[in-house]
Parts: C-alpha cells; sequence; structure tokens
C-alpha cells in the first residue's frame, strides 16, 4: 500500500497508537531488552477477557424478570397503557431459579446458562449513583469513588504498576485492544495510553510502503509518522500476524457490528496475540421510549452475537482461557415513564465462558426497599468484580490490586471456576468450598464435596434445564459432601445449585439412565 492511502486508511480506520497519543520516547527509544517484564507477557498467562460495554443503561428488571412479583407489574404499568413489563408467559425460565426469569430474546443466555456457562452478578452498582451517563461511565471506567475526578483507568493503571518500564520498552503485542475509533478512559493511563484502538476490523494494516515523503512541511510529518509506526509499532505488526495466523471463522456470528468485532477478537486470539484485554462497545440502551421494542432488539443482538462467540472459541479450542463480560454505566428506573424507563441505579451483569462459575451470585432486586429516587440498592459493588477479574481470572495479588486498579481492597466473588470458592463477607476468613460433583455422567448417586463453612444451613436444589424442580435437600453446616440421587430421572442435563446464607453456587450434570 503506497503512503498516502495507507496514513488515510489508519484514520479511517480508527487507529490510535501511544506514539500517536503523545508519547515522544516511542520514536526514538522504544525497544526490547532481554529481563524486561514484557518478556513475560506472553508466559506469565495465556488467559484473555472481553469486556462488551453497553452504553446508555440496560434495564436490567426486563433483562432478567422478577415473574412471580406484584410488585414489578405495579411498577411497570401492567396492563395499563403505561405497560413496560413483560408478561410472565413470554419469559424464559432461568433453571434454577423459582423467582427469576429471561428476557424473551434472550434464548442465546438461556442456552448458555443450562450449559454452565454463564455466571449473573444480581444488584451491580457503587456507593453515589451518578444519574448522568457521563459521569457513571467515567466512574465505571476509571474504577474510582463516586465523589473521585480522575482522568485514568481501572485496567491501565493496573498496567503501569505491573509494567513500570513501559513506554520505553514496548512488549511485542498490545496490552489491550478496544475496538472502537477512540480509546476510553479503562486504557488511559496517568502518563499514557496503555492500549491500542481501531474500528474497522477488516483492516488490519501492514508497514507502509518504503521512501521518503517530499521535501516539504507535509513530508516531514509524514515521515515522522511512517518512521513511528516503524520503530514503535510492533503492536500493528503483530495484529496483522495473528490476523493472518487465523484468517477465518470457526462459527457462523450474526451480519452485525457486534458479529464482526468479535469475530476479529476471536480470530486475533486464536491466531496467537497474547493481548489480554479486549473491549468492545455497543449503543442504544438509554432506552427512555419504546423500550420494550428497542430492548428487545438490542438483547436479541447482544446474546446471539455473544454465544456465536462462544461457540466459536470452542470450535477453536480456546474457550478454556478466554471470558467475556457484559457492563453498563446504570441500571433503569423500577417505574414506567409512559413508554420506558428513566435513568437508574443497580442492575445485573453477565460473565460468560467455559471457565466460569455458572449460576446467579446474589439476590433477587428488592422491589420493596428502594432509595430515594426510586431506585434498586446496590448488592454488589462493580469494583469486586473488577477484583474478581484481576484476581481470579488473572491471579494477581489482593495487594497489587489495590495498589494500582483499584481504591483499596475489594472482595472478590466466586465468578470463576478457579477456586469455587463463595465468601459471604470479604472481611471474614469463613467460606465454603465447592467442587464438582462426581461421578458425571451421574448413574445412581451424585457425590458433590463442600469444605469449610460459614455458619449457616445450606441447600441443594436440583432443576431442569427448562427450570422445573425435582429434587430438594437441606444441608447442615459443616458437611463435608452433599448426595444426589438421581434414581427415576430421565436422562439429560440438570442444574444443580448449593446455597448458604446469602450466596449461592451452580453446576451442570448429566443424568444418564
Amino acid at each position: 500500500m503506497k503512503r498516502r492511502p495507507f496514513l488515510k486508511r489508519m484514520a479511517g480506520a480508527g487507529i490510535l497508537l501511544p506514539a500517536m497519543l503523545g508519547v515522544p520516547s516511542l520514536r526514538a527509544h522504544a525497544r526490547q531488552i532481554p529481563g524486561s517484564p514484557f518478556n513475560r507477557l506472553a508466559t506469565e498467562s495465556d488467559r484473555v477477557f472481553v469486556i462488551i460495554r453497553l452504553f446508555g443503561g440496560n434495564d436490567g428488571l426486563n433483562t432478567l424478570v422478577p415473574f412471580d412479583n406484584d410488585l414489578y407489574y405495579q411498577a411497570r404499568g401492567s396492563g395499563t397503557r403505561f405497560d413496560v413489563s413483560i408478561p410472565k408467559e413470554q419469559t424464559l425460565r432461568i433453571p434454577d431459579s423459582d423467582t427469576l426469569s429471561f428476557h424473551p430474546s434472550l434464548g442465546a443466555f438461556r442456552q448458555l446458562y443450562g450449559e454452565g456457562k454463564l455466571s449473573i452478578v444480581q444488584n451491580v452498582g457503587y456507593p453515589g449513583q451518578s444519574l448522568s451517563h457521563f459521569r457513571s461511565t467515567d466512574i465505571w471506567l476509571s474504577g474510582s469513588d463516586a465523589g473521585e475526578f480522575t482522568r485514568s483507568g481501572w485496567y491501565a493503571r493496573h498496567l503501569e504498576r505491573k509494567y513500570s518500564d513501559y513506554p520505553a520498552i514496548l512488549p511485542t503485542d498490545p496490552f489491550a485492544i478496544e475496538m472502537d475509533s477512540y480509546l476510553g478512559t479503562a486504557l488511559a493511563g496517568t502518563t499514557c495510553d496503555m492500549g491500542i484502538a481501531f474500528s474497522d476490523p477488516s483492516f488490519v494494516p501492514g508497514s507502509p510502503a518504503g521512501g521518503t515523503g517530499p521535501e516539504t512541511n507535509a513530508g516531514i510529518e509524514e515521515d515522522y509518522v511512517r518512521e513511528t509506526i516503524r520503530q514503535s509499532n510492533t503492536f500493528l505488526t503483530a495484529v496483522t500476524r495473528a490476523q493472518s495466523s487465523q484468517p477465518r471463522n470457526l462459527a457462523a456470528y450474526p451480519d452485525t457490528l457486534l458479529g464482526s468485532n468479535l469475530s476479529a477478537v476471536a480470530r486475533m486470539i486464536a491466531g496467537g496475540l497474547s493481548t489480554q484485554l479486549y473491549i468492545v462497545n455497543v449503543d442504544g440502551f438509554d432506552t427512555h421510549e419504546q423500550q420494550l421494542p428497542r430492548q428487545a432488539g438490542l438483547l436479541d443482538y447482544l446474546s446471539t452475537a455473544m454465544l456465536a462467540f462462544q461457540r466459536d472459541l470452542e470450535a477453536m479450542e480456546i474457550d478454556g482461557r478466554v471470558c467475556a463480560m457484559t457492563i453498563s454505566e446504570m441500571g433503569r428506573r423500577v417505574e414506567s415513564n409512559g413508554t420506558g424507563t428513566d435513568h437508574g441505579a443497580a442492575a445485573p451483569l453477565f460473565v460468560m465462558g467455559s471457565a466460569v462459575n455458572g449460576g446467579i451470585i446474589g439476590h433477587d432486586p428488592d422491589l420493596g426497599n428502594l432509595d430515594d429516587n426510586g431506585n434498586l440498592i446496590m448488592e454488589f459493588d462493580f469494583r469486586r468484580v473488577y477484583a474478581s477479574v484481576l484476581g481470579g481470572w488473572f491471579g494477581e495479588k489482593d495487594d497489587d490490586i489495590a495498589a494500582g486498579a483499584l481504591p483499596g481492597r475489594f472482595g472478590q466473588l466466586p465468578i470463576f471456576r478457579t477456586g469455587r470458592f463463595i465468601a459471604p463477607d470479604p472481611d471474614t476468613n469463613a467460606g465454603i468450598h465447592i467442587g464438582e460433583i462426581r461421578p458425571n455422567p451421574v448413574t445412581t448417586i451424585g457425590v458433590i464435596p463442600i469444605r469449610g463453612g460459614n455458619g449457616y444451613d445450606g441447600v441443594m436444589t436440583l432443576h431442569t434445564i427448562d427450570g422445573r424442580q425435582v429434587r430438594s435437600r437441606t444441608i447442615p453446616s459443616g458437611a463435608s459432601a452433599v448426595t444426589i440421587d438421581v434414581a427415576g430421572l430421565p436422562s439429560g442435563t440438570y442444574i444443580y445449585t448449593i446455597i448458604f446464607g446469602p450466596e449461592r453456587a451452580s453446576g451442570r450434570m448429566i443424568v444418564q439412565g
């Protein structure tokens, strides 16, 4: 590709490099040195995390519908001309819940949930919820307290602490990639940006053509950009290499921008790129008006693309090391505004992957106990989720997380299968470790090992994929195992849930008659 078309295409694709964002030291000094922590980037962990940001504030109550709660239908104007509720008969039952169902457009999520590949974290928010999209987005992406204003992002600060010799020394692959025309706050560091962004996944550039520009001011600037690319942009070379190594996807994606972005992410991961964080943005969730048809389309748009991404990872045999999570800067108001819902507070988020601890973490929304604005009260600070990603998924130490990414220590949640740990309170050492059921498939009796105790008696329930409860029993505090007798059950897949006090863990088992 010639010089000018290359540069024009780079700008059109929205590709932003650290050197183009005001980091002059990259021009002449970017290098790799034996012993640099960057040389360990590809070997410390091969795990990858994908964040799908739902801008506008997704309505959690119509995403996970409390179908048996009269307060929900009253607040949403059921049976009136202001009705924005989801009728009970249209919802898709969650297999191990007697009170919650998926939105009818989330058939893909119910399928993933039934396979144990979807974790739901309920009532996520932060203290002092801002009802401004932009301020709340800043809080979520920076990881800061509501009263703190910072331009740096939680993940960028984590990287800055871990790789203190950046940008003088470059890794071979970018730390993080945002599939957009700009780099968001999450990847903005205190001194320089810690990722790259590009908005056209069909264009991953190679090197610009050789030669020099004309001897004019414009030519000198062009040479500077070309030299910057040559010396510092090992990142795009790595992206190109990865895309070339995996030129096609192994699953069919919906023909949407999200489908295109996730398919590109899958190819980069499978192609060997050691980048550990990807961010994909989805707009349109500010549903003040026409909420029912708009959210139905958005949730179908989201869930079908995520299911395709999971199936692609499985076909490429890399699903065990990749997880994806949705975040949204706010939920929606409990009451209908006539045609939609206004800005709210807490809402659920979803974590998908073969390595997640499938099930529901937390309680149903408490519609009888709202804040002064008529919004749901937070159960989990979103920074507990971030701490779980850094600690539970990437294996970072609590002290390092608190010193870099987050303003203090935040207790982790049992989102990932590693450890399968339930801790009801981050300040206590008491907890429950839940093992995998054995044998699996189960022909007569299955045994789930349990270690530890948190002072609660527990309960075990067993549900069919379509949500019908078929077994239930109590678990005394201190028990070392719980057994499940499957006599008389038809062959098939079932979901077991173990609950101790306010916390729960779920797993999948197969009954073989």
